[in-house]
């Protein structure tokens, strides 16, 4: 009886241990891993695996937008994916700087991209930069908000 105690103690203990560890997840690398394959599929224009990404409440706006894009009952991801691929269909785009950071269940990554105009396109070429907010639901990180604008100058 004295040794039951002490294995059901032991068993709790590490239960409660593994049960912790996994439910922290969220690390700047899992964060990383998620929003380049936000990015990837947003480059190859795949609907489907962002409207998972995407919160059903997120925020953001679109680029040169004035007014913000609202996912709602209304305005669901399918409907602001479209605009998304197009704004960014029409450059490549080449990350210079690039930073994450995890705050308990938020993410956040800021990033600096040169956006060179693709073959055929009227666009300028530019500097953008970039700031994302994911949360984490049920352990996995889903977007919140984005803004994105024209840096004000050129990185050397």
């Amino acid at each position: 009886m004295k040794y039951s105690g002490w294995i059901i103690a032991i068993m709790i203990a590490v239960a409660s241990t593994t049960l912790g560890h996994a439910q922290s997840n969220l690390t700047e690398q899992s964060l990383k891993t998620t929003h380049e394959t936000m990015i990837g599929n947003i480059k190859t224009a795949n609907l489907v695996v962002l409207q998972a990404m995407i919160h059903p409440r997120a925020l953001g706006f679109f680029r040169e937008s004035q007014r913000p894009a609202e996912i709602r009952s209304g305005f669901t991801p399918a409907d602001a994916l479209p605009s998304v691929v197009s704004d960014l269909g029409k450059f490549v785009s080449v990350p210079t700087d690039t930073v994450y950071r995890v705050v308990g269940q938020v993410g956040i990554v800021c990033m600096t991209a040169a956006m060179e105009a693709k073959k055929g396109e009227k666009q300028l070429s530019r500097s953008q930069r970039g700031t994302y907010v994911y949360i984490s639901e049920s352990g996995n990180w889903k977007l919140v908000s984005w803004h994105g604008s024209d840096t004000p100058l050129t990185k050397k």
